[in-house]
């Protein structure tokens, strides 16, 4: 079903949300830079049938959502309101978040400045300004509103934190993830999804599996 999740004056989020028969907590999915709730059902579907509720938010400008996206605080500020709206009917303490990609750099924020039970991330980078500077380093750093610091973010985290990347991921190169998990080895475990790739990760059953291991 649908959730509406109001973030600013006239701004609302659209959410999808899944219910499972016997719920354990929920997982909240945030999705790709080219997802939307239509597009990234089926991504949600990996981590369905777990014992637990699914809730993935749309960002402003994103499928049915409103407004438009400025910049990383703006980002923020809304993915902060949409775990506080959780937070009425969840217990932290049951609170899964999973981001894959674009949405590893909220996902690193919220488990930053919150106390998530677990933290997955699916093809994470550095930050925006590392990735611009390994595909387009003639682009100024300043010129990036969008810098999304999953390395800086990481460090604040206390939770156990997954992550999953592809060795031939082509769009976020495998090593960011390596770096990552060097910065913070006494809580991150990382897993190799082998050829998976960028796109075809988020459906990789080495993902579900893991999930399923951790979630019991």
């Amino acid at each position: 079903q649908e959730v509406k999740v109001t973030v600013d004056k006239d701004i609302d989020l659209s959410c999808y949300f899944e219910k499972e028969a016997k719920s354990k907590g929920v997982i909240l999915y945030l999705h790709g830079n080219k997802g939307s709730i239509r597009r990234c059902i089926g991504q949600s579907r990996m981590m369905a049938g777990l014992g637990y509720d699914i809730l993935m938010p749309d960002y402003r400008g994103y499928g049915k959502s409103d407004g438009h996206p400025i910049n990383d605080r703006q980002m923020y500020s809304d993915i902060q309101k949409v775990y506080d709206h959780l937070k009425t009917q969840y217990k932290e303490s049951d609170i899964i978040v999973v981001g894959y990609s674009i949405g590893t750099g909220m996902a690193t924020y919220l488990a930053s400045k919150n106390n998530p039970a677990q933290v997955f991330l699916i093809a994470p980078y550095l930050s925006i300004v590392d990735l611009k500077n390994r595909i387009m380093p003639l682009i100024p750093s300043f010129l990036i509103k969008f810098k999304f610091r999953n390395d800086r973010h990481l460090k604040e985290i206390k939770c156990p934190v997954t992550i999953f990347h592809a060795v031939n991921d082509q769009v976020i190169p495998y090593e960011s993830s390596i770096l990552l998990k060097k910065m913070r080895p006494d809580i991150v475990d990382m897993v190799d999804l082998g050829d998976a790739g960028h796109r075809r990760s988020i459906f990789s059953n080495i993902v579900r599996e893991t999930l399923k291991s951790k979630l019991r």
